[in-house]
């Protein structure tokens, strides 16, 4: 596996689009911090800043359009991989936080690397579809409803873990099962989200905004949201309000 390009904060305005010249099988993980359409060869898939997309380019055209109100920043990885997908291949729904780490180290290391093989060669075998399809628990459905709900709340894994009467543990891997994302990272992402709008739509001061998300401690919260976005509260804000005044 080779990391042919890191891209950390390509913009584009409202209605603005690129066209990419992408390599017969090199793999694309774009990530954006708002509403984006991408046309693969005539298909196209509608990414937001709470999904992500990993795809493999075959042949045909392949453009990003902004299709939000508000410009939007992408970040990018291409690479290459032995692994090649016999078949239409965009994934939206996986776990992004190995590539998020890669965004956030600017490098591949050898764990990383083990685990997108891994989940590339899943993508690679042709999977049997099974006669009964396994149910999903309903206590996964009404915490993933009780997250959406709370996660401006301070919530911890250990109350989330009471509230469905499991081990900690045990909902994690459940839940991960079902959603292909953990229950925390999932609640981050929506509060990192709803973070993003206010520092954007409001002149709360930084610390306020981590309060009305569910941190108690503005460390923490900074940590988590420059892990997520690359950069810190303030210099998000500061960069989407320059390019805003700019145009």
């Amino acid at each position: 596996m080779k990391i042919k390009t890191i891209s950390l904060n390509m913009y584009l305005y409202p209605g603005e689009s690129e066209k990419w010249n992408l390599v017969k099988h090199d793999f694309i993980y774009i990530k954006s911090t708002g509403i984006i359409e991408i046309d693969l060869n005539r298909t196209k898939v509608k990414l937001t800043s709470e999904k992500s997309g990993l795809c493999q380019y075959c042949h045909g055209q392949f453009s990003v359009l902004n299709s939000d109100n508000r410009p939007v920043c992408l970040q990018i990885i291409k690479f290459s991989c032995i692994t090649i997908i016999l078949k239409d291949f965009f994934l939206t729904d996986f776990d992004p936080s190995p590539y998020d780490s890669i965004l956030i180290d600017g490098q591949m290391s050898e764990d990383y690397e083990t685990i997108i093989t891994s989940l590339l060669e899943k993508n690679h075998k042709p999977t049997q579809i099974s006669e009964k399809r396994e149910q999903i628990d309903t206590r996964l459905i009404q915490l993933n409803r009780f997250i959406r709900k709370n996660f401006q709340s301070n919530i911890t894994l250990q109350d989330l873990a009471e509230y469905v009467g499991v081990h900690p543990t045990y909902l994690c891997n459940m839940y991960s099962k079902v959603f292909k994302i953990s229950p925390i990272y999932f609640m981050n992402q929506l509060r990192i989200n709803s973070a993003k709008e206010m520092l954007i739509q409001t002149d709360l001061p930084i610390k306020e905004i981590a309060q009305n998300v569910g941190y108690n401690s503005l460390s923490q919260f900074s940590s988590i949201f420059k892990r997520y976005c690359l950069k810190t509260p303030t210099q998000y804000r500061d960069e989407i309000l320059e390019s805003v005044t700019s145009i």
